[in-house]
């Protein structure tokens, strides 16, 4: 168990780039270095966790934390590998409350270079993204009128997306093939089910933000840029716990923390309750791709793995995942890009991710360098 623990640990401490990046960190690790896995048996459970809702890379990394140790393996493999990164976001959430100030006149700018960073982060994913799943008209068309959808109702994306997946199980099953034994709906898990169910009634603060990471957790499709329109939804949009700029700070803090993007999570919970909310955001988010690693595809794993089910349901679901990012990216953008020197920044970000001359992690705290040079010059 202790090597498991070292080897996931040292895998969050190193790992920058996206889930891609991470998904191949552990391949490497796994498969060549420590040759707990071939390389079949690892391409079998990244094209599993693909396919599920849930954070990608982490939902890998528990697997294989199971394929060595059982549950208790996973579950080490798990906390292992979000450890790093939790530890760093939480210290920087504390700096964030305590000590920085970003509408300082020294880090208003730094702030706001960062963000111009974050925004090109986010749209060079999305085209990455749009690369990879939008293949046809259809799946254009879904991307366009989702994007469109949550804009105009952004609480209503859950319900989007599992229409589309159950819909195109319609369709599938319209062509006379027989969905017995369907294993999708209990991929996607009771939660997904009741995600669009109003939580209203539950005045408790911590309750909610419980509710939200949990509807977060279940529908981050691939990339753990999926929980932005969900949780901007929710804690900007309804709930008015966080502003557009805390939101985006949280984003950007995120992208520069090894190991999975999604720890942003961490951060809104400690801007909204403190110790209690970072708990509650930590375990309400983390408990889905646990479940689904621990319990979900152990039991179905033949199914899963070899279902024409699924693979229709994540070919309907992710073009909806990919307009929601895009409406929110957009809300973003419109409240982030405001000048001339946005547009500039946000251009050059671009086109330096596009030719892939610096790593994300380098970048960002790069454009917040730039930033507060900025800020002294002006």
């Amino acid at each position: 168990m202790w090597e498991i623990f070292v080897s996931f640990f040292r895998l969050g401490l190193i790992g920058f780039g996206g889930p891609i990046a991470l998904v191949a960190l552990i391949e490497r690790e796994i498969c060549e270095n420590k040759k707990w896995l071939t390389l079949e048996e690892f391409a079998e459970i990244f094209s599993v966790c693909k396919l599920l809702p849930g954070p990608m890379a982490v939902q890998v990394a528990i697997c294989c934390g199971y394929n060595r140790g059982k549950r208790w393996g996973g579950f080490i493999a798990g906390i292992a590998f979000l450890l790093p990164a939790l530890i760093m976001i939480i210290a920087l959430s504390f700096l964030y409350t305590k000590n920085l100030n970003p509408n300082s006149p020294h880090l208003i700018h730094v702030f706001k270079f960062m963000q111009d960073a974050t925004i090109a982060v986010i749209l060079m994913a999305l085209l990455n993204l749009g690369q990879g799943y939008i293949k046809n008209y259809t799946s254009a068309a879904i991307a366009i009128f989702c994007t469109w959808w949550v804009w105009h109702q952004p609480s209503m994306e859950p319900i989007i997306i599992l229409t589309f997946g159950i819909l195109g199980l319609l369709i599938y099953k319209a062509r006379d093939i027989n969905l017995y034994h369907f294993p999708a709906v209990v991929a996607a898990s009771a939660t997904s089910v009741m995600s669009g169910v109003k939580s209203d009634f539950i005045y408790n603060k911590l309750v909610q933000m419980f509710w939200v990471c949990i509807k977060a957790g279940e529908f981050s499709f691939g990339t753990g840029l999926a929980i932005i329109p969900l949780l901007h939804a929710d804690m900007v949009t309804n709930h008015q716990w966080l502003t557009n700029q805390q939101f985006i700070d949280g984003l950007t803090l995120g992208q520069i923390t090894p190991g999975p993007t999604t720890v942003s999570i961490v951060f809104y919970g400690f801007m909204i309750a403190g110790i209690p909310g970072l708990l509650v955001s930590l375990l309400g988010f983390y408990i889905p791709p646990m479940i689904n690693a621990l319990v979900i595809i152990p039991i179905f794993w033949k199914k899963l793995n070899g279902s024409p089910y699924l693979k229709v349901f994540t070919m309907w679901a992710f073009p909806a995942v990919i307009g929601g990012i895009a409406s929110a990216t957009l809300k973003l953008g419109v409240e982030s890009v405001t000048s001339l020197l946005d547009v500039a920044l946000l251009i050059i970000a671009l086109f330096v991710l596009y030719r892939k001359l610096l790593p994300i992690w380098a970048l960002i705290p790069l454009y917040g360098a730039l930033g507060l040079a900025w800020g002294y010059w002006l």
